[in-house]
């Protein structure tokens, strides 16, 4: 499935007047749903002039996950405070790679700088050859 994002845009003169950006972009989270979308300019709330439709690539989506949990439901806990979950997955989150341990903030950050910029056929090759 793909991700659509709207690049929506306002005039130009204005947001050069205001010095904000004059586009912004809406990442459409639901199938055919544009009620999402942002009609004005978020900086200056100018009016949308024009909305196109942009569909993202199916680069690899980095998510960083808090390890906390407590050992009861709804419960206070602090075990593995500090601690995160490395995840990658698709555009559309259709298939999701997790860590198997958890990691500090740094050791996490480092980990994820191997995915930058990278597809997701090419992060799933090296999140196998990483043994995560």
């Amino acid at each position: 499935m793909e991700k659509r994002v709207i690049r929506s845009s306002s005039n130009l003169e204005e947001a050069l007047e205001d010095e904000v950006e004059p586009f912004w972009y809406t990442v459409l989270h639901s199938k055919n749903k544009t009620d999402e979308l942002i009609q004005t300019n978020p900086w200056n709330q100018a009016p949308s002039e024009l909305e196109k439709t942009a569909y993202l690539a199916d680069d690899c989506v980095i998510t960083i996950r808090p390890a906390r949990f407590s050992l009861e439901k709804g419960g206070a806990g602090d075990y593995e405070k500090d601690r995160y979950f490395l995840e990658i997955s698709n555009q559309d989150s259709s298939t999701i790679f997790s860590t198997h341990r958890v990691y500090s903030w740094d050791e996490v950050n480092r980990l994820a700088f191997f995915f930058k910029g990278l597809s997701f056929t090419a992060a799933t090759r090296v999140w196998k050859g990483k043994k995560l």
